[in-house]
């Protein structure tokens, strides 16, 4: 999101600092399941309860063209990033999901998206598993590799005329003469207007500490499988991921490893268990494979809101903050990102697709790390009973 916002901006002639506190992709910009996916972890028509039909049908609108915006930035900068558009599949786990399936389908369709659900005779074939019980396609969705993406959002950046510094952190901003401070490890930046774009990983900065919840969730890479074994597992499918409350998503890379990402979360640091979570994950649904050999695991942070809907915040006057993708965050940040340069640049922001608030922080903030925990016991045991049902 910070790159978008960066890249946006430097080319239209604004002078741009990113201060980066690690290295670039570090964070769940770099860490994430790669999948492009349009939409909103919510439906349409709790996204309509939300925000009432108009607001609701303008962003549901943006989030579905938002996986357009990642393809065009990928052509137009010739980012070589493991780039696949054969659409993103979203599986069933059970008979009880099916209804559900169809009736977001039906309500994406009346959107305009090009959505269709997969006949019940070929979702074990599109999917290469018996696992899911129905399925539905989006046809805009797709696959990167997001790290290799995000290095192409800073590259392109960079050569834009935006300066980039890794390495340092942003230790206080301040107010100083009308202008904003932003103190780093290395100096200071002032500057006329700040954007926050650390969304998870924002507890240091005082102003948007607890507004969201930090989910910390797992991916796991194979060893490269023969090409006949890849060749069973999604063919001529992007990638995908279920419906289940502790969402599982896979995906094939360019040389045939087996991406498995979700499956389970934790709101502290442990990460051991949540590949543990994905290796069984995928020997549930690709048992006709034998043992995986899985290379490597990693994990991160996402960001929930409550209303699971991504929020602008107006931190304070010319201070904005992009929070809250909730699990979509390679189409929502990268097309949030322009939508805070074009307030930047003077957008009134009556005509800004996302909902732009004030920050509020998450009622029983300290008591996350238990509660996400007893969430998790919880949504297992459900999504357990649903297949059982």
């Amino acid at each position: 999101m910070g790159l978008s916002t960066a890249l946006t901006l430097a080319g239209k002639g604004v002078s741009v600092a990113v201060l980066e506190a690690a290295e670039i992709g570090w964070g769940a910009s770099g860490r994430n399941n790669g999948i492009v996916a349009p939409g909103l972890k919510r439906d349409p028509w709790e996204v309509h309860k939300i925000l009432g039909t108009e607001n609701g049908d303008r962003l549901l609108r943006y989030s579905n063209d938002a996986p357009d915006v990642v393809f065009k930035l990928i052509d137009e900068l010739a980012i070589d990033c493991d780039v696949n558009r054969n659409g993103w599949i979203q599986a069933a786990h059970s008979k009880r999901a099916l209804p559900l399936i169809e009736k977001r389908v039906a309500q994406w369709q009346a959107l305009g998206a090009a959505v269709d659900t997969i006949p019940a005779d070929k979702v074990s074939a599109e999917l290469g598993t018996d696992f899911y019980a129905g399925a539905s396609r989006y046809d805009g969705g797709g696959s990167i590799n997001p790290l290799a993406y995000v290095y192409g959002l800073a590259a392109a950046a960079s050569v834009a005329g935006a300066a980039i510094f890794e390495q340092s952190p942003a230790e206080g901003i301040r107010r100083e003469g009308g202008k904003w401070v932003v103190a780093s490890t290395h100096g200071s930046v002032r500057c006329a207007q700040v954007v926050c774009c650390t969304n998870a990983y924002n507890d240091n900065v005082d102003s948007l500490r607890g507004t969201v919840i930090p989910l910390r969730t797992a991916q796991v890479a194979s060893h490269p499988l023969p090409r006949d074994v890849a060749a069973s597992i999604l063919p001529g499918t992007a990638a995908a991921s279920d419906t289940q409350r502790l969402l599982t998503s896979f995906r094939l890379t360019a040389d045939n490893r087996l991406i498995m990402g979700g499956a389970s979360a934790t709101a502290g640091d442990h990460h051991d268990g949540l590949t543990k979570h994905l290796h069984k994950a995928a020997r549930l649904r690709f048992s006709h494979i034998g043992d995986i050999p899985w290379d490597i695991g990693w994990s991160g942070y996402l960001a929930l809101t409550t209303d699971h809907l991504p929020q602008i915040l107006r931190v304070d006057d010319n201070f904005y903050a992009g929070i809250g993708c909730n699990g979509r965050g390679i189409a929502m940040a990268t097309a949030t990102g322009r939508s805070i340069a074009e307030l930047i640049c003077g957008q009134d922001e009556k005509d800004c697709s996302v909902p732009i608030r004030k920050p509020k922080r998450v009622f029983g903030y300290g008591m996350r790390r238990p509660g996400v925990a007893l969430g998790v016991v919880y949504n297992r045991f459900l999504d357990t009973v649903d297949r059982l049902t």
